[in-house]
């Protein structure tokens, strides 16, 4: 299940430890977002399926007028959405903003990023039970 963050819940469900936490920042009104959310979805879907606990999905609605302040303060600013930043023990990793039309694109950034955690920090067990 992907999760809807607001600015009350953003810290407390990304900057924890744990697991990889993938954000999607998103406007409801922008077409590469409504193009890539079925795509996010899928990948999601992929991951519950094969019981990976590791990799958390969530996703921000970036154009909330009344979350401009909470953006702003946190420096949460992106150059586009959809944007997806990937969080690791409360630190941000990665970044890309790009539209996505194939799920297996998106696994593989996943991926990407899970590979750079293992060679930074030994090892990455994708079905560790997380919080």
């Amino acid at each position: 299940m992907i999760i809807q963050l607001t600015p009350e819940t953003f810290f407390e469900s990304v900057f924890i430890e744990g697991p990889l936490h993938v954000v999607m920042h998103y406007g409801e009104t922008c077409g590469p977002c409504k193009i890539t959310m079925p795509h996010y979805e899928i990948l999601e879907q992929h991951f519950s399926q094969y019981d990976i606990k590791n990799v958390k999905f969530y996703r921000f609605h970036h154009w909330q007028p009344e979350y401009k302040p909470f953006i702003e303060e946190n420096n949460l600013k992106t150059n586009g959405v959809p944007t997806f930043r990937y969080y690791y023990m409360g630190e941000k990793l990665h970044e890309v903003t790009a539209s996505y039309k194939d799920p297996n694109d998106m696994k593989k950034v996943v991926m990407e990023v899970i590979e750079g955690i293992e060679q930074t920090m030994g090892s990455f067990d994708l079905y560790a039970t997380t919080n």
